[in-house]
């Protein structure tokens, strides 16, 4: 494969670029025409924000490149799930010879809980997948700030990953193909060099601080002085980008690459007023995403609770992790395993309704739910909550009293997270997090 020089000219780039050019021709003989025709002012109409949109994409188009010029010699790559807010107010403090700052606020930002969403989409790549509770544990790690533990972690989860995806190779080798066509992560400017950048040879041990993830130094025991959190937050970066690359390709592999073509008029204003109608609606996504998000912030996460401990699912608030669970404890209790599958959080295409159903069967069945009792609910991220519930099973002709914990993630119909607090959505159980620790419990006491 063959790169490009820059990410702005990344296939998905250029397309846009092209609706834009194509839309400008299209503008300017609308407008001409707009004063003797009805129908050309409807048009118009429709390029009401273009110029917005326009200054909009060249932002986001450049930015990529502009961040991994300032960065990536630091160990910070530009990736799809970046926070592009973060990205331009690095940029913009680098553009003010204040590199130092930028580094800090990535560092801080990339261990801390806001990264939460990101550790959870690597659930959607099987390589990751699998190793969840290990992610999970460097998560932890993270958060309490025992980077002596995490680091590592990170590391041997990086390297095993991509050996698993490449089916050859880990990340640190040399003739590993961390390339993808039309990626950000994988552009030859991002992943490769990174993996370069880490994968120097450390010969002596030595006692003086790092700021990079060196994995042969940390791992072979060379960099005593690796634990901050600069060395922690390239690793967490590392990993969401490996994230982005493995999703990049399995994009690739069901989408195959096609050329771009310029389009006629007529496309042009086909693909403008599609992709104009698509950036309004983003951006009252967004708008409302950010105000709860907001509210998300500025609340505690809530451990008592002011609902029935109790009840039915219509006693509780819509929208609400409470009532989805007491949803999900009922149809355990009626052995509607079908509707509890449904329940399920997906993190792949790979699902098969009628197979989940017998995996949850086989799990629940002649484990009787008698009673439930809500215990508490913690918001944890603004998508996540646990809700604790206290369970009466009958098993095997005796009675068990449990304590569970139901991770619940926030989705709406499209299976993308939600904030909590909007409303549409379902609370979905990660049964990572639960439904091997009902297979686990000990039933024998």
């Amino acid at each position: 494969m063959t790169d490009k020089d820059k990410i702005e000219d990344n296939s998905s780039f250029e397309e846009f670029r092209n609706n834009l050019k194509g839309g400008k021709s299209v503008k300017k003989i609308v407008s001409l025409l707009a004063p003797f025709s009805s129908r050309a002012k409807e048009i118009l109409d429709a390029f009401e924000n273009f110029d917005e949109i326009e200054k909009q994409f060249d932002e986001i188009s450049k930015s990529p490149d502009q961040f991994n010029n300032y960065f990536s010699g630091l160990g910070w790559i530009a990736h799809e799930s970046g926070n592009h807010d973060l990205i331009m107010e690095c940029i913009n403090l680098a553009e003010s010879d204040n590199i130092k700052a930028a580094e800090e606020k990535l560092a801080d930002h990339y261990t801390s809980e806001e990264i939460q969403w990101l550790v959870t989409s690597t659930y959607g790549v099987p390589e990751f997948r699998k190793r969840n509770n290990l992610i999970n544990a460097a998560f932890e790690d993270t958060k309490a700030q025992r980077f002596h533990s995490a680091i590592p972690l990170l590391l041997m989860i990086i390297d095993g990953t991509v050996n698993d995806i490449s089916k050859s190779k880990g990340f640190f080798a040399e003739n590993t193909d961390l390339t993808a066509w039309d990626s950000i992560a994988a552009h030859s400017t991002g992943l490769s060099k990174l993996r370069d950048i880490l994968n120097v040879t450390r010969k002596s041990t030595t006692t003086e601080e790092i700021f990079f993830p060196y994995r042969n130094g940390i791992l072979h025991g060379r960099d005593i002085s690796y634990a901050n959190k600069y060395v922690a937050g390239k690793a967490w970066l590392t990993l969401f980008a490996i994230n982005d690359w493995a999703k990049a390709l399995q994009k690739n592999k069901e989408n195959s690459p096609k050329e771009t073509k310029k389009p006629t008029l007529k496309e042009a204003l086909s693909n403008l007023k599609e992709t104009t109608d698509k950036y309004k609606l983003q951006k009252e996504k967004r708008a409302e995403t950010d105000k709860f998000m907001n509210h998300w912030k500025s609340r505690k996460p809530i451990a008592n609770i002011d609902f029935p401990a109790q009840g039915t699912e219509e006693e509780y608030t819509e929208f609400t992790p409470e009532r989805d669970a007491v949803y999900f404890l009922t149809n355990w209790q009626k052995g509607n395993y079908g509707q509890m599958a449904k329940q399920i959080c997906l993190f792949s295409d790979e699902f098969n309704m009628g197979k989940e159903a017998g995996r949850v069967r086989k799990v629940f069945d002649q484990k009787n739910l008698k009673t439930f009792e809500i215990l508490s609910v913690e918001h944890q991220a603004p998508a996540i909550a646990e809700v604790k519930v206290k369970v009466i099973v009958l098993f095997n002709e005796i009675e068990y009293a449990k304590e569970i914990m139901l991770r619940m993630l926030y989705q709406n119909e499209q299976r993308e997270n939600m904030v909590y607090g909007q409303s549409g959505g379902v609370w979905r159980y990660m049964d990572s997090f639960f439904f091997h620790k009902i297979e686990m419990l000990d039933w024998d006491y």
